[in-house]
C-alpha cells in the first residue's frame, strides 16, 4: 500500500516535470532555470536539486516519462497487419517522430542528446537507455510475429534485427533534430532508402 509520504513525493515529482515541460517549451532550455521550475511547481529549488540534481536531470526525467507513454501507444498503434518490414519500420519511425515533436521542439531535443552524453552513468541515463531497449523490443516482437506467420525466415535473429533497425531509426532521428531544415518527410525518405538498400544486399 502506498504511503501518504510516497504519494506526496510522487506528486512533487510530477509537478516538477510538468512545470519544466511548460517552461522549456515556452522559454527554451537555456532561459529556463531550476528556480523558475521550482516556483512553477510550488516547491523549493533545493527539492528540485534533491530529486534531479541539475536542469539536465529534470529534462531527462521529462523525456523518460514521455518515452513511457510512447511505448504504451506504440504497442497499441503500430500495425499488427503490416507484413512488409520496411513499411513497418517506417511506420515505427513516424510514430516516434510525431510523438517527439508533439512534446518538445528540436532545440530541446538537442539538449536531451547532450544531457545523455554528459550525464553518462547516472540513474537517469540508465533509465533512459533502458526505455530505449524497450522501444527496440516493440520492433523485435513485431518481427517475431512476422516469423510466426512465415513472413520472415526462422533463421533470422529477431532480437538482433529489431535492435539494428531501431539503431538505424535512432541515427536518422538524431539527424532530424540536428537540423532545423530537415523535415519528417526527408527522414522517412532517407530511412526508406537505407532499408531498401540493406535488404536488397541481403536478397542478392
Amino acid at each position: 500500500m502506498t504511503t501518504l509520504r510516497a504519494r506526496q513525493k510522487e506528486d512533487r515529482r510530477n509537478r516538477i516535470v510538468s512545470s519544466a515541460k511548460t517552461l522549456f517549451r515556452k522559454h527554451g532550455y537555456e532561459k529556463t532555470t531550476i528556480e523558475g521550475i521550482a516556483e512553477a511547481a510550488g516547491v523549493s529549488g533545493v527539492t528540485v536539486h534533491n530529486y534531479y540534481g541539475t536542469k539536465a536531470g529534470v529534462l531527462l526525467a521529462l523525456v523518460i516519462e514521455s518515452d513511457k507513454q510512447l511505448i504504451e501507444r506504440l504497442e497499441d498503434s503500430l500495425s499488427r497487419d503490416e507484413d512488409d518490414l520496411i513499411e513497418l519500420t517506417i511506420q515505427f519511425a513516424r510514430h516516434i517522430l510525431d510523438h517527439a515533436i508533439a512534446n518538445l521542439d528540436k532545440e530541446i531535443w538537442r539538449q536531451v542528446i547532450a544531457a545523455v552524453t554528459t550525464s553518462a552513468g547516472t540513474q537517469l541515463t540508465k533509465a533512459y537507455f533502458k526505455l530505449d531497449q524497450q522501444l527496440a523490443f516493440v520492433l523485435v516482437r513485431r518481427i517475431e510475429a512476422l516469423q510466426a506467420a512465415g513472413k520472415i525466415p526462422e533463421s533470422v535473429n529477431a532480437v538482433h534485427l529489431g535492435k539494428a533497425l531501431f539503431h538505424l531509426e535512432n541515427a536518422r532521428f538524431i539527424q532530424f533534430i540536428s537540423s532545423d531544415d530537415c523535415t519528417q518527410k526527408d527522414i522517412e525518405e532517407r530511412l526508406r532508402n537505407d532499408l531498401t538498400a540493406l535488404f536488397a544486399v541481403r536478397a542478392a
